[in-house]
């Protein structure tokens, strides 16, 4: 090595100059190329657990239409994961189906569409999706045992929506029922992957 620099130091003045300015922009392109991704993936981190600390730390204060809806539809949870949603919208299903007397009852999870990122804001991280799982289910009952029927379904936390209720009188007092049910839930989305 002091070979090579004492051989540095015989070249002309201008020539150590484009040495020296060539081995610092390699040095810099190295350290850009992986010191720098690093520091800025750590700085993000830290941004993002800060930004979570002070919604954690900020008090939540509760208007009077939030406290309505809250004694209304009950409490509020998160969505799941998409295999824990589908799970466990399934059992919320057959469970309250078996509670009520019900017949020839039928659920079949049809399809999930993707939703909107600003439906509900700061619940998707970065790389998350948003998705509404879609079950229909079909039974016969009673109007009484129809209206207890929804009402859990409504009430239950593994189910975020009731939709698409559907009422064809059978003979006597039977009716027969058509309805959606929906379960919100979040899925890893490949766009917001970086390679």
């Amino acid at each position: 090595m002091s070979e090579f620099m004492d051989r540095v130091h015989a070249w002309p003045r201008s020539m150590q100059w484009v040495f020296w300015a060539a081995v610092g922009t390699i040095a810099f392109l190295i350290w850009d190329a992986t010191v720098a991704d690093l520091g800025a993936s750590w700085s993000a981190r830290a941004n993002t657990i800060e930004v979570q600390i002070k919604e954690v730390n900020t008090p939540i204060l509760l208007t009077s239409s939030v406290k309505k809806s809250v004694s209304s539809f009950g409490n509020i949870e998160l969505p799941r994961s998409k295999a824990e949603g589908a799970a466990a919208m399934t059992d919320a299903v057959h469970a309250i189906l078996s509670l009520h007397n019900v017949k020839d009852d039928e659920y079949t999870r049809t399809k999930t569409s993707k939703m909107k990122n600003s439906a509900m804001l700061g619940i998707a991280n970065s790389g998350q999706q948003l998705e509404a799982m879609i079950g229909d289910i079909r039974f016969e009952a009673t109007q009484e045992n129809i209206l207890k029927v929804i009402s859990d379904l409504e009430g239950s936390p593994w189910i975020d929506a009731v939709s698409d209720i559907r009422l064809t009188k059978k003979d006597g007092r039977m009716i027969r029922v058509d309805l959606s049910v929906e379960a919100w839930v979040l899925t890893t989305s490949s766009k917001g992957r970086r390679r």
